[in-house]
């Protein structure tokens, strides 16, 4: 998504999409990090379960503080 997102952006004057962080905790638990001062994480989780059903992907999705989300591959 971060790729996407800069990308997507990069002809657009002034922008500042999110910037997105990374991490597999094991090899089924990706942490990911969300930096926006929009602070708009909750919708994030939103999508992030909504590609998990259109993929027919059973997740679990924790969101870890204002900035961080858990999503277990089960």
């Amino acid at each position: 998504m971060d790729k996407v997102h800069e990308i997507s952006t990069q002809n657009i004057p002034d922008a500042r999409p999110p910037r997105f962080g990374y991490q597999w905790k094991d090899d089924k638990t990706l942490i990911m990090t969300y930096n926006s001062k929009r602070g708009l994480i909750d919708i994030m989780i939103g999508l992030i379960k909504g590609v998990g059903k259109y993929y027919k992907e059973n997740l679990k999705v924790t969101k870890l503080g204002p900035d961080k989300v858990e999503i277990i591959f089960q």
